[in-house]
């Protein structure tokens, strides 16, 4: 019982954080928006993100694959390289003029950092989550900065990448979900 209850922790655990990434992608969107509207786009992101941390916790059950996960040699690799990679992003986008395209590059290496997990875990959901946010960012590139008022390329990069990072938490809690009805 104690197995099972720490293997439901950890999955757990592991669909918050991706959540809560997924809450502060969006929130990086809805700066995109007039700034009116700023305030309003980043509370309902919030407000998705609770109703979504809530179901994941209320529907988890047994799973083997989400305790240690974090303590993995090929996850901490990834972190590691995020990190760094992230600094000198920023360091070679300032100074060649390019801090616009920041947040697309933050996406690609996030997104990069997801093979770690998969490394790590051997589960498929990672590589998907790391080909879509690697897909939303570039292809965000290539949109408009500003349009009447409005940041297309921040919008679509956060709004995007929370999606993924939303769905991937979602994913985590059906295959638990699936696994509790299997072994009850």
């Amino acid at each position: 019982m104690a197995a099972k209850r720490a293997a439901r922790t950890g999955r757990s655990v592991a669909g918050t954080i991706g959540l809560v990434f997924g809450g502060l992608w969006f929130s990086l969107g809805a700066m995109g928006l007039p700034r009116g509207l700023q305030l309003l786009g980043a509370s309902m992101g919030f407000l998705v993100t609770i109703a979504l941390i809530a179901m994941l916790w209320s529907r988890s059950g047994p799973a083997g694959s989400g305790a240690g996960l974090f303590r993995r040699r090929g996850y901490i690799i990834a972190v590691a390289l995020e990190v760094v990679a992230i600094y000198i992003a920023s360091t070679l986008l300032a100074r060649n003029g390019l801090r616009s395209y920041l947040i697309q590059a933050v996406g690609v290496i996030v997104g990069l950092h997801f093979i770690g997990l998969w490394q790590a875990t051997r589960l498929s959901r990672f590589l998907w989550i790391a080909g879509s946010m690697c897909v939303v960012s570039t292809v965000a590139v290539f949109l408009p900065n500003a349009l009447d008022g409005l940041n297309l390329r921040g919008m679509v990069t956060g709004f995007g990448n929370a999606l993924v990072l939303w769905i991937g938490a979602g994913q985590i809690s059906m295959h638990a979900r699936s696994n509790l009805q299997k072994n009850p």
